[in-house]
């Protein structure tokens, strides 16, 4: 849960958040962690109405490592901090899934 999570964590969900409020009028769209973490691995790309940005992917790589980790959503937990492996490993997973599609 958001209230639960360090401070860092806090301020990349935060961010995370908003980016998607700008992309969709949305706090939290589905995939949207992979998503914002596919242009950081991959460079500036359109997700929605946004344009996620060299600055801004250098704003998610900065928070990211001040939290030492990435954000995650469901239900049951809602946001959560995956350490920086665990986090790379789903990610790779999804990309596998969505290579599938």
């Amino acid at each position: 849960m958001l209230l639960t999570l360090p401070a860092p964590a806090r301020e990349l969900a935060d961010c995370m958040s908003s980016l998607c409020e700008e992309a969709y009028c949305a706090a939290w769209m589905d995939d949207l962690e992979f998503e914002l973490w596919d242009a950081v691995v991959s460079g500036p790309k359109e997700y929605g109405r946004l344009e996620i940005t060299r600055d801004r992917i250098a704003e998610l790589q900065r928070l990211s490592t001040a939290a030492g980790g990435w954000i995650i959503f469901d239900e049951a937990e809602e946001e959560s901090l995956l350490p920086i492996g665990e986090w790379e490993k789903r990610f790779d997973q999804w990309k596998r899934d969505q290579a599938r599609r």
